[in-house]
């Protein structure tokens, strides 16, 4: 039973640090654009992601970099994915303004 236990836990120590956290309303971060993409709707725009949480910052390309305040996290009615609303200012740049917020 003890090794059991020692193995179960010696595995969950490995593993634990590699699920990323969900970001958090009313917490401060900074992000990396991955991908760019444009619609209709909101114009162009540079997509980040903290665990699951999508940021979606207008205007922004490919390896910018931001720091965000999250003011509201909803589930994008399109994608299925938790969204970001926040406040962003670039980093190194002058750029600021709200991120886009879920549909």
């Amino acid at each position: 039973m003890r090794k059991l236990l020692s193995t179960t836990t010696s595995v969950l120590m490995l593993v634990l640090p590699a699920i990323a956290q969900d970001a958090a309303v009313g917490r401060e971060y900074d992000i990396t654009i991955a991908t760019e993409d444009s619609n209709t709707y909101v114009g162009a725009f540079g997509e980040a992601m903290i665990g699951s949480v999508v940021f979606d910052v207008p205007n922004a390309k490919k390896t910018e970099k931001y720091h965000v305040k999250v003011t509201e996290i909803k589930k994008n009615q399109y994608t299925g994915k938790p969204q970001a609303s926040c406040d962003f200012q670039q980093v190194d740049g002058n750029k600021k303004g709200m991120c886009n917020a879920a549909p």
